[in-house]
């Protein structure tokens, strides 16, 4: 079976797309699916005292949460599993995870961009794309 992780970003809108695209792809349900976010660490060191957030008991109730949505979303599929990553840069959190689970395709669902600052932003999918250790396939 194919290890295949599904990039799912926290907007229930993009949520909803991205399950309804992959439900039209049979070849997905033989699949070891693993729907995976990552999610932004941050460090604030010069705050007394020192702040990491989310902290340890904030990771826990996240996790939850997370896997409480996913689960949700995800029960048409029946060799698919959630995770939630903590890193301090998701693009390369991300990177890691399919690097660590020897991950043959990477799933992302990307937008349009719209606007200046989209044009000079480098977004996740790109980076993907430029760095997966993995086929990348995307989904709009």
């Amino acid at each position: 079976m194919k290890n295949i992780v599904i990039s799912m970003p926290m907007d229930e809108k993009a949520q909803n797309a991205i399950i309804s695209k992959l439900k039209k792809v049979d070849w997905l349900k033989e699949a070891n699916l693993e729907f995976v976010h990552v999610f932004k660490e941050e460090s604030y060191p010069y705050m007394a005292p020192p702040i990491l957030y989310p902290d340890q008991e904030q990771k826990i109730e996240i996790r939850k949460t997370i896997k409480q949505i996913f689960d949700g979303l995800i029960s048409d599929f029946p060799h698919a599993k959630s995770e939630c990553i903590f890193h301090s840069n998701p693009k390369e959190g991300m990177i890691d995870h399919l690097k660590e689970n020897k991950t043959q395709l990477v799933i992302v669902y990307t937008k349009e961009k719209h606007g200046l600052r989209d044009y000079f932003h480098s977004s996740f999918t790109e980076h993907l794309i430029k760095h997966a250790p993995c086929d990348v396939l995307t989904i709009r």
